[in-house]
């Protein structure tokens, strides 16, 4: 078998994006929108490498109870490459602030002219449609998300006439721009960060209000999935929980989430929502905040637990993550902004890991090397039979979470 035939879908990368999804929002009093019926209009995706129903959420603006009920899944955690997915969106070439759109590039387009034109930094789009080198290619159709956008303020605005054209309410919007403390009183060329809403109705780009489409979406929502009805900014955290105190302490960046801490460290929103009481509402933080992430701070290595690693002269991105089972993105992707320089400090991720069979190896020996079991191992990769590995094939580990150190042999 060769070793794209194995599957890195990421079967508990859909567990991690969705758990956190759902788990965050099983709250009492949350309420949710009624999944929408698919249509033959409806953007259809098939799966990649990597991919997961929580990347899906959050590039086409829908919920995963509507993704889930669109496509039918008896399991939301398992989707595999070549798999086609139909989301609960009309494909349309008609820009939107709420829902995502394609667009062909035009002669002298770039990806930053293109994401000033929808108010969207160039690379969300660039990250949406796999563009790598920066460039666009005059032509091609690309995928213009749902957002995140960024609005820039113009003479006579305030942030409730931007979200009364972004369909929101200014309250929304200050929760996610905490620079900004009088809703009426904004400078202009000042930037305001609107986030995705999930089963929102087409909007007009210059707040013109709905667009005429038949998009199956449900009734128009503000708030990612599990929101509460009222976003507060919550006082940052000065000390760790009691008990936390050899806990890593996380500074939120831009973009990130609990989702994102989930992935990253291998522990359950559950756990990471425990550690965190300061935080009211785990789907609303900001850059700048404090997350303490229940997971001791520590050097040593590990399959099943995230450690940090000083780099060594001589190391480059691709040798450390060879060295500790990862792909390279896994690895870039756990440290935004790292200069990868020899003295520098990273942090390897719980996981996934991509494990290349070695003489005398079985199924069952590489799930005891990570403390799991040979069906766990199966429910990421497409074997045949799995008493036949060979030398060199990749095996795909899915992350696991809320595990005990388990140290390298």
């Amino acid at each position: 078998m060769h070793k794209r035939s194995v599957l890195l879908a990421g079967a508990l990368g859909g567990l991690l994006a969705l758990a956190v999804f759902w788990a965050l929002a099983a709250h009492p009093g949350v309420a949710h929108a009624a999944p929408q019926p698919a249509t033959a209009a409806n953007i259809t995706v098939t799966v990649k490498t990597g991919d997961n129903l929580g990347k899906y959420a959050r590039l086409y603006g829908v919920s995963g109870a509507s993704l889930v009920a669109a496509n039918n899944l008896p399991n939301p955690n398992l989707i595999f490459p070549g798999q086609v997915i139909i989301i609960p969106v009309e494909r349309t070439s008609t820009p939107s602030l709420t829902t995502p759109f394609y667009y062909t590039v035009l002669a002298g387009d770039t990806l930053t002219a293109i994401g000033k034109k929808f108010e969207m930094d160039g690379s969300v789009i660039a990250n949406a449609n796999g563009i790598t080198n920066g460039n666009v290619v005059l032509g091609s159709t690309l995928l213009i998300p749902a957002g995140p956008h960024t609005h820039i303020a113009q003479k006579g605005e305030t942030l409730k006439s931007i979200a009364a054209a972004h369909g929101t309410t200014w309250d929304k919007l200050a929760a996610f721009n905490p620079g900004i403390t009088n809703p009426d009183v904004i400078f202009s060329g000042q930037p305001v960060y609107i986030p995705v809403r999930y089963n929102a109705a087409p909007l007009a780009l210059h707040g013109a209000g709905p667009l005429p489409s038949a998009t199956p979406s449900g009734p128009t929502n503000t708030t990612v999935p599990g929101a509460t009805a009222t976003a507060t900014k919550p006082a940052p955290a000065v000390n760790p929980p009691t008990g936390g105190e050899n806990w890593i302490k996380v500074s939120v960046r831009s973009g990130e989430s609990f989702v994102t801490y989930v992935a990253r460290y291998g522990v359950t929103g559950g756990r990471l929502r425990l550690a965190n009481p300061h935080i009211a509402d785990p789907n609303i933080i900001h850059p700048g905040d404090t997350v303490f992430v229940p997971v001791n701070v520590s050097f040593t290595p590990s399959r099943t637990t995230p450690f940090f690693y000083i780099v060594k002269a001589g190391d480059t991105t691709a040798s450390i993550a060879a060295k500790f089972e990862l792909a390279t993105t896994t690895l870039t992707n756990a440290n935004p902004g790292a200069t990868f320089a020899a003295g520098s400090t990273l942090l390897l991720p719980a996981g996934p890991h991509l494990y290349t069979v070695r003489q005398g190896d079985t199924l069952g020996k590489i799930a005891t090397k990570y403390g799991t079991t040979t069906e766990f191992l199966l429910t990421g990769n497409q074997l045949p039979d799995p008493n036949a590995i060979y030398l060199g094939q990749l095996i795909y580990i899915p992350t696991q979470y809320d595990k005990q150190p388990l140290p390298y042999d």
